[in-house]
């Protein structure tokens, strides 16, 4: 009975644990996005956006005792909006995106302190362009709304260079630096 007991004692911590809040919320596509600025000609800015954004935030287990969250999002470039048509058939084109090889972009955070969504700070993580896949640091922003944090728009953004992704093509007319704004909105009815 002792020993019943004894091992009853042990397997609460655990299942204590293992009970820990895991939770998961879709980015809600049709009210997320990604924009992007380059300079053209250094004093022209290009925008382009890429509007249905997917893929979720998800709570890791907190057995380690901190409250973590992790992102993982996707953009097709074939969905790309520009005001000008000529530009986004170049964009979309071998020298750039290379839409037809390269059908989507990715993005896999690290890690991240959840409080952070409310206060603003650093997520770090593996940005897969073009076939490319290198660490970028992007800045979240202050909440709108810091009592309800995932209620509001999430803003991330930040400045990456397009050549790291293999987009070399136009170096003299368009920038090297491209800033992208991440606009994500979760679906929270589920």
């Amino acid at each position: 009975m002792k020993f019943g007991l004894a091992l009853a004692l042990l397997c609460l911590p655990g299942l204590a644990a293992s009970a820990a809040t895991s939770a998961s919320w879709t980015i809600y596509p049709a009210q997320s996005e990604a924009q992007f600025v380059v300079r053209k000609f250094w004093f022209v800015h290009v925008r382009g956006t890429f509007p249905d954004l997917s893929g979720t935030l998800r709570r890791v287990d907190r057995r380690i005792g901190a409250d973590l969250g992790e992102v993982d999002a996707t953009i097709p470039v074939a969905d790309l909006r520009m005001g000008d048509a000529g530009d986004r058939e170049r964009v979309l084109g071998p020298d750039f995106f290379d839409a037809t090889q390269y059908p989507r972009i990715h993005f896999d955070s690290d890690p991240f302190p959840m409080d952070e969504l409310v206060s603003g700070g650093a997520l770090r993580g593996v940005l897969a362009l073009r076939g490319e896949r290198h660490p970028v640091t992007l800045k979240l922003q202050p909440s709108d709304c810091p009592r309800q944090p995932l209620a509001c728009v999430i803003r991330a953004s930040g400045t990456i260079s397009r050549s790291a992704f293999g987009m070399r093509s136009l170096r003299g007319v368009v920038s090297d630096r491209v800033t992208i704004d991440l606009r994500i909105r979760l679906a929270l009815d589920h």
